[in-house]
C-alpha cells in the first residue's frame, strides 16, 4: 500500500479524450491506494469558462461527464466547476483525515494544476507521478517544471 492517503483522480472524462494507456496505468496504480477521489469537471450554461474561454464541453447530464473508470465503493467524487476544488470540497477532504496525496489525471497544465494548488492551499501535500497525466495541448513538460518549483514534486513520489 502507498504511504499516501489517496489518490486524486483529475477530470478523466470522456469528454476529454485521454490516451487509453494513461487510463489503463492510472486504474494499475489506483487499485494500490486505500481511497481513490475523482474529479468531475462540470461547465454549466452561463460559466466563465463558457463565457471567456468558449468552451462547451461538459455540460450538466451529458455522456461527456462519464468517467473511463468508474468509482467504486468507497471512492469520493468531487465535482468542480472550474480548473481547482473548491474551498468546501478541500474541507471536506482534510475532515475525512486526507493528508498526502498523488494527484493525477488531465491535463496537467490545466485542471491537475487548477487541483494541485487548491489541495496545496488547504493544507493537503501533494505529489505528481508525471506517468499518470497528460495534456492535450502539448504543455505537460512546462506545467512539470512548475509543479516541481511550486510543489516539490516529483522528486518526493513515494514508492
Amino acid at each position: 500500500m502507498s504511504r499516501m492517503d489517496a489518490i486524486v483522480i483529475v477530470d478523466l472524462q470522456r469528454a476529454f479524450h485521454p490516451p487509453p494507456d494513461l487510463v489503463e496505468r492510472i486504474r494499475e496504480r489506483s487499485a494500490t491506494f486505500p481511497l481513490r477521489v475523482f474529479t468531475r469537471f462540470v461547465n454549466p450554461p452561463g460559466s466563465i469558462i463558457r463565457r471567456k474561454l468558449n468552451r462547451n464541453s461538459c455540460a450538466p447530464g451529458t455522456p461527456e461527464l462519464d468517467f473511463f473508470i468508474q468509482p467504486g465503493p468507497g471512492d469520493l467524487v468531487l465535482e468542480k466547476f472550474g480548473y481547482g476544488l473548491d474551498p468546501l470540497a478541500v474541507r471536506r477532504l482534510r475532515e475525512s483525515g486526507l493528508r498526502r496525496v498523488l494527484v493525477c489525471g488531465g491535463d496537467t497544465d490545466a485542471c491537475v494544476l487548477g487541483v494541485l494548488f487548491s489541495l496545496f492551499d488547504g493544507g493537503i501535500d501533494c505529489s505528481v507521478d508525471p506517468s499518470l497525466c497528460y495534456s492535450a495541448v502539448g504543455l505537460h513538460e512546462a506545467a512539470l517544471k512548475i509543479i516541481a518549483e511550486q510543489f516539490g514534486t516529483p522528486r518526493d513520489l513515494a514508492a
